[in-house]
C-alpha cells in the first residue's frame, strides 16, 4: 500500500510532495523502507498517511485511488502473478481470504458469492483491531482492481454495509464485464492477443533499443530530446507530446514537440508544470527524473476526454527515464568541462602566485588573475588589522585612477557593520546588492560604483587575513551564487591565503633585513635601498637631499648609565627624527650613533638647510629617560644630489665630511644630565 500511495504523490507532485506527505502524517521512517514491499507499517501509521493523502490532494477518495493502482502498480510480483494464474477474477474472489492474508495483517476477508461478472466479498477487523473509513476505502480500490489482472476494465464495487457504521461487517458487491471476461478467457481470442501483444511489445524492444543507443550518441543534446519525442510518440498514441525540461531549478525552460507548434507546446508545457493543464484535454503526465535531479515532464495530449491504456502510462515513463539519462550525462560532460575550466584557471592562478614574493606582489598579480577565473569587472584585496580591528585596502582593479584614490583611501571597522565581525566569526562569502539593507555596505557599494559584490574571506589555518572583494558594474546576474561560483571563489580563496601568508612571511623577512632591530629605522640595506627607489622615482626631473646626523658625546651616556639608557635614548632620537620626515623621506641608523634622513624630491639645496634646522630643533629638547632628564646635542652634515655628488657614494661622503666639520666647530655643548 505505502509504495503505490508514495507513487501516487510523487507522479503528482515530485519529491517535494512526498516529503511534505510524510511531515503532515508525521512519519519519521525512511522513504525508502515505505517504498518496499518486504516491509510493514502499522494500522496507525497507514490512516495518518490516508489522511495526510487526501488533506494535501483535496481528494476525498485519495484512499481508493491507492487501492485501484495496486495491483496495476505491482502487476510483475509474485502474489499478482499466482492470483493472475488462478484464472479469472471470480477465482480470485474465491481466494480471496488467503490473498487478503498476503496484503494485510488487521483484515480478514472471505467470499459470500463469487460467479461470473459479479462477486460478494465480507470483511471484519480481526481482534485488537478496528476498521477506519479511509481503510474501507482503500479496500474498496483493491476490490475494484482485481479485473486488471486479466487486462479487464476496473470493476464496479458498492460496500452496502459498513462497521465504520455500526454493522457487523463490512460487505462489498463487485460487478465487471461477464462477456468481456469471457470473451478474454476464450483460448482462440487470448491467442489472437497474445499474438497481437508479442507484435507491439516486439516494436516497443526495437524503439527502446533505438533510444537506448542515444545515450552514447555523438548528436547534440537538443537533437537527441527531439529524437525521444518522436519515439515516445511512435509508443504512446496521441495526437501530440511535449517533453518540457530545465537543467537546473532557476534555468530556462526547455520545451521539445511532437504534433504541435512551438509557442502551444511552450504554453502547454508552462501551464502543466505550473499544475494548471488547460481544461477539457487528456494528458498522461510523466516526470523526466533520475538519482541526480528532477528535469520536468514528458506529457502525451489528446484534447477532449480519451482514456489512456493502462501500460502506456509506464511505456511513457521509460522514455522520460531515457530523457533523464540523456540529460544526466549532458550535465556530467558540462560539470566536467566547467571543472577543467576551473582547475586550469586555479592552476594559472597559482603559478602567477608562485612568482610573487611580498604580499604587495602577491595582491597586485592576485587581482589580475581573478577575472580569469570569475567574470568580474572589479577586484579588490583587503587585509585586515587586528590592532584597528578594520579592514584595509591593499591593491585593486578595474578602477580609473579617481576610483582607485578613493579605494585606497576607505577603510572597513568591525563598528562600521556587523557583517565583518560575523565574517571573521564564521567565514563565509556573502553576496550584496544595492537593495542590502546595511547602510554602510548600500553606502559603499554606491561608492564604488557596482551593482553587485561578493566579499570571500581570506583564511589561512583558522587565522582571518582579508577579504577578497569581486565585484560587476552591470548584469548582476553574473555573480549569481550557485555551487559553480562558490566553488571557484573557494578556490581563489585558497590560493591567495596560503601566497598572502607566504608574502607576509617574506615582507616580515625583508623588513627585519632592511631595518634596524633596536629602532625600527632603516638599516644600512635599507638605506641604499631607499636611495636608490628615491633616485629611480626621481627619473633626472628633481633633486634628492641627505642629513648625516651624530650625536654629540653619546658614548657619556653609556659609560655614565649603562647601556640601557644608551639604548633608549637611540629610539627616542630615532623618533624625533622621523617626525620631522616627510611622506616620501627616509630615515635611517648606519650605525651606533649616527643616522640619515634621505630627502626625497627637494627642489634646492636650501631646503636641505631647512631639514637641519628641524632636527637641530627637535635636538634642542631634552630627552625624559624614566626618571633621567639628558640634554644631548647633533652634529649634522648635508648635500644634494647630483650638485654634491653623482653618484651616491660621492654623495655620502659629501654628507659625511659635512657632518664631521660640523662636530669639530663645536657647535654643541657635551651632553647635559640632571
Amino acid at each position: 500500500m505505502t509504495s503505490v500511495l508514495l507513487r501516487l504523490v510523487r507522479s503528482e507532485g515530485g519529491d517535494a510532495a512526498v516529503a511534505e506527505l510524510l511531515a503532515r502524517a508525521g512519519i519519521e521512517r525512511e522513504t525508502s523502507y515505505l517504498e518496499s514491499v518486504d516491509n510493514w507499517i502499522s494500522m496507525d501509521e497507514a490512516i495518518s498517511l490516508f489522511e495526510a493523502g487526501v488533506q494535501q490532494t483535496g481528494d476525498p477518495l485519495f484512499a481508493r485511488r491507492v487501492g485501484e493502482n495496486t495491483l496495476r502498480q505491482h502487476a510483475g510480483t509474485q502474489v499478482a502473478t499466482v492470483l493472475r494464474s488462478l484464472g479469472s477474477t471470480e477465482a480470485v474472489l474465491e481466494a480471496v481470504a488467503l490473498s487478503a492474508a498476503r496484503l494485510s495483517a488487521v483484515t480478514k476477508m472471505e467470499a459470500i458469492e463469487a460467479g461470473p461478472g459479479r462477486g460478494v466479498v465480507k470483511a471484519c477487523a480481526r481482534e485488537g483491531f478496528t476498521r477506519r473509513k479511509l481503510h474501507c476505502d482503500w479496500t474498496t480500490g483493491l476490490l475494484a482492481g482485481l479485473p486488471i489482472l486479466f487486462g479487464l476494465p476496473l470493476a464496479q464495487v458498492e460496500e452496502s454495509e459498513c462497521q465504520t457504521r455500526g454493522d457487523e461487517q463490512c460487505l462489498y458487491t463487485v460487478t465487471w464485464d461477464a462477456e468481456r471476461a469471457a470473451a478474454a478467457a476464450d483460448p482462440q481470442q487470448r491467442v489472437t492477443s497474445l499474438e497481437a501483444q508479442l507484435v507491439a511489445m516486439s516494436e516497443r524492444l526495437q524503439s527502446s533499443y533505438a533510444t537506448a543507443s542515444d545515450l552514447v550518441s555523438t548528436d547534440d543534446l537538443d537533437t537527441v530530446l527531439h529524437r525521444i519525442v518522436e519515439r515516445a510518440a511512435d509508443a504512446v498514441r496521441a495526437p501530440s507530446h511535449i517533453l518540457a525540461v530545465r537543467t537546473d531549478p532557476e534555468a530556462e525552460l526547455h520545451v521539445y514537440s511532437h504534433g504541435l507548434d512551438e509557442l502551444k507546446a511552450q504554453e502547454v508545457a508552462r501551464a502543466t508544470l505550473a499544475q494548471q493543464a488547460p481544461a477539457g484535454d487528456s494528458m498522461l503526465v510523466v516526470e523526466v527524473t533520475s538519482a541526480r535531479r528532477r528535469y520536468g515532464q514528458l506529457i502525451a495530449r489528446y484534447p477532449g476526454a480519451v482514456e489512456f491504456f493502462s501500460g502506456e502510462e509506464e511505456l511513457l515513463r521509460m522514455y522520460a527515464k531515457h530523457a533523464a539519462a540523456v540529460l544526466d550525462m549532458s550535465m556530467a560532460l558540462q560539470e566536467s568541462d566547467r571543472r577543467h575550466d576551473q582547475v586550469s584557471s586555479l592552476l594559472s592562478l597559482s603559478q602567477a602566485l608562485a612568482q610573487a614574493a611580498t604580499s604587495e606582489e602577491v595582491a597586485e598579480r592576485l587581482t589580475v588573475a581573478v577575472p580569469e577565473v570569475v567574470d568580474c569587472d572589479r577586484v579588490g584585496v583587503w587585509l585586515f588589522d587586528y590592532l584597528e580591528q578594520s579592514l584595509k585596502p591593499l591593491t585593486s582593479l578595474g578602477r580609473t585612477p579617481e576610483q582607485s584614490e578613493r579605494f585606497s583611501e576607505l577603510t572597513i571597522s568591525t563598528n562600521d557593520t556587523p557583517h565583518l565581525s560575523e565574517m571573521i566569526a564564521v567565514p563565509e562569502p556573502r553576496f550584496f546588492g544595492p537593495e542590502t539593507d546595511d547602510p554602510f555596505i548600500r553606502q559603499l557599494i554606491a561608492s564604488l560604483d557596482v551593482v553587485s559584490l561578493a566579499v570571500v574571506p581570506i583564511v589561512a589555518r583558522e587565522v582571518f587575513l582579508g577579504v577578497l572583494t569581486v565585484s560587476v558594474t552591470e548584469d548582476p546576474q553574473r555573480l549569481r551564487r550557485d555551487v559553480e561560483l562558490l566553488d571557484r571563489l573557494a578556490g581563489v580563496a585558497a590560493l591567495a591565503a596560503t601566497a598572502i601568508q607566504n608574502g607576509q612571511l617574506v615582507d616580515k623577512l625583508g623588513h627585519k633585513a632592511s631595518h634596524d632591530e633596536l629602532t625600527g629605522l632603516l638599516n644600512r640595506v635599507g638605506f641604499r635601498h631607499h636611495v636608490d627607489r628615491t633616485l629611480a622615482s626621481a627619473g633626472g626631473q628633481s633633486q634628492m637631499g641627505l642629513l648625516f646626523v651624530d650625536l654629540d658625546d653619546f658614548k657619556h651616556v653609556n659609560d655614565d648609565y649603562g647601556h640601557a639608557a644608551g639604548d633608549e635614548l637611540l629610539r627616542k632620537a630615532a623618533q624625533r627624527l622621523e617626525s620631522i620626515a616627510r611622506t616620501g623621506d627616509g630615515v635611517a641608523r648606519l650605525g651606533g650613533d649616527e643616522f640619515a634622513v634621505i630627502l626625497a624630491g627637494v627642489g634646492e639645496a636650501s631646503q636641505v638647510r631647512a631639514a637641519e634646522a628641524r632636527v637641530r630643533a627637535e635636538f634642542a629638547e631634552p630627552f625624559m629617560l624614566g626618571e633621567l632628564v639628558i640634554s644631548i646635542g647633533a652634529s649634522i652634515g648635508g648635500g644634494v644630489w647630483p650638485d654634491d655628488g653623482r653618484t651616491v657614494a660621492d654623495l655620502v661622503r659629501h654628507a659625511d665630511t659635512a657632518m664631521y666639520e660640523d662636530k669639530a666647530k663645536g657647535r654643541r655643548s657635551p651632553a647635559e644630565v640632571s
